[in-house]
């Protein structure tokens, strides 16, 4: 059986094609993103600009001509923070259900918090202990507690990168002031994380793909003038390393972000959210090691899919 997963972004639309081995895993055939960023031009009155969802029906159009060479027995297409808060998403989803017979679902914070669960499951080894997931988008942040036995706890806050740099509009080269701003916003807005993790303590954060695949990139950059190689679907990210990057990124203009090594044009502007966004939870959970996942919410619904497990 062969499927085909999109994952409908803030920034980016994600594709994940992927067949069913013998051993209830997956091969992974294709794993690829395309930028859209539905929130460049703002969320005027709720609304999507026309040249978002442009840019957005240019991308499934390739993505459908993908699914086609594939021949995927099943697709699903999720739509997430920005589309499923958006006023105009109808517009959006008939048009590509009429002309590109793609059905988009629309699936909660809460839903789409527990899919990257499944996910994360397939790329690290959880033991006993409780690990943190983050999984940083454009609109929305997922948090997740769980260890290897079950899922505790999930939560979606709307305080993705595009979200932050459309409220906080941070300079070219983000300022102390802006960044203090940003920090309190922040704590004020995860006191229910900080109130969890009294009841649930945990040291370890698992960064989901994105962000997180940017930090690792940039660091091994740094360290080996190489990226992170594309067969590891999980890796270590050393705090001290994190640090070095922040201090090098947050200091940096945009023009010297693009010459960053691992770290892409689509991505220059909203790092800046994200870094500050993990630093913050890096304080707020005590954390003292993080783990990179190259998996994240499409990797967990092929999981589900190939194992005939009920979404």
């Amino acid at each position: 059986m062969k499927v085909g997963v999109i994952d409908l972004g803030t920034n980016t639309f994600n594709i994940l094609i992927a067949e069913k081995t013998d051993n209830n895993s997956f091969n992974v055939l294709l794993n690829t993103k395309l930028p859209v960023m539905l929130a460049k031009e703002g969320l005027q009155d709720g609304n999507i600009s026309k040249e978002a969802f442009n840019r957005a029906f240019n991308v499934l159009t390739k993505y459908k001509q993908t699914l086609n060479k594939y021949k995927c027995d099943k697709v699903v297409a999720l739509g997430t923070s920005a589309l499923r808060s958006a006023k105009n998403t109808n517009e959006f989803t008939n048009r590509v259900k009429k002309e590109l017979d793609i059905n988009i679902e629309l699936i909660s914070g809460e839903q789409e918090a527990e899919y990257i669960y499944y996910g994360i499951r397939q790329s690290v080894d959880f033991t006993d202990e409780n690990y943190l997931i983050l999984d940083i988008g454009g609109g929305s942040n997922e948090f997740i507690i769980a260890n290897k036995n079950k899922l505790l706890w999930k939560h979606s806050f709307p305080l993705g990168g595009a979200r932050l740099l459309n409220k906080f509009k941070p300079e070219d080269t983000i300022t102390s002031k802006t960044i203090n701003l940003i920090n309190e916003y922040l704590k004020q807005e995860l006191k229910l994380l900080n109130d969890i993790l009294l009841k649930h303590p945990i040291k370890v954060l698992v960064g989901a793909s994105g962000a997180f695949d940017t930090f690792a990139d940039v660091i091994n950059y740094t360290k080996t003038d190489n990226p992170i190689q594309d067969s590891l679907i999980s890796s270590f990210i050393d705090i001290k390393d994190f640090n070095e990057m922040y201090s090098t990124i947050i200091k940096s203009s945009r023009q010297n972000r693009l010459l960053i090594k691992g770290l892409d044009e689509p991505r220059v502007d909203i790092i800046v959210m994200a870094l500050i966004f993990t630093r913050i939870t890096i304080e707020i959970a005590n954390i003292n090691k993080i783990i990179q996942s190259t998996y994240s919410l499409k990797e967990g619904v092929a999981a589900l899919l190939l194992n005939n497990t009920n979404r």
